[in-house]
């Protein structure tokens, strides 16, 4: 009898440490909620020869940036602004938006955005911070790669939203 109501107790101290533990951990949630700004774009893998590499720019100008962009819904946003419901406002330097919904995939590393017609771009989260959040993409055009995007966190994010 003693040693059923020992395992009762250990088994119950164990289920409430896990739950205490998946419940006050921080989610890559909490740090995507907000106003972004785009900083800068670069390659960030190159699929070129080796002897090649020297000549070709990490940078990405106005109009690759434009030609990789074409046939994506980001390709006009400046501004990404995350609400935590799960919707998201892409703004362009006029103002102009469109809210699309956002969700993370996997183990939270990948971020998912669908539009009103069900069609979907992925993205990998390859560092967020408080005030930094990194994202990749890989394209087709021209010197094909990886594509990174820099994004940095706008203070007063809810009132720059409503100004918008």
């Amino acid at each position: 009898m003693k040693l059923a109501i020992i395992y009762m107790a250990v088994a119950s101290a164990m289920v409430g440490l896990i739950t205490v533990m998946l419940t006050s951990g921080e989610h890559p949630h909490d740090h995507l909620v907000g106003t972004w700004k785009e900083t800068a774009w670069h390659y960030e893998k190159l699929d070129v020869e080796e002897d090649h590499e020297g000549s070709i720019s990490l940078e990405i100008d106005h109009q690759m940036k434009r030609e990789i962009s074409e046939q994506m819904v980001i390709h006009k946003a400046e501004v990404w602004h995350f609400r935590s419901n799960g919707e998201i406002g892409l703004y362009d330097e006029s103002g102009n938006g469109k809210k699309l919904d956002w969700r993370l995939k996997g183990r939270g590393n990948i971020l998912k955005l669908v539009d009103e017609n069900n069609s979907f771009e992925h993205y990998s989260i390859k560092s967020l911070s408080e005030n930094r959040m990194e994202i990749h993409f890989s394209t087709d055009i021209g010197a094909r790669g990886v594509v990174k995007m820099i994004f940095e966190k706008l203070p007063n994010t809810i009132t720059y939203a409503e100004e918008i």
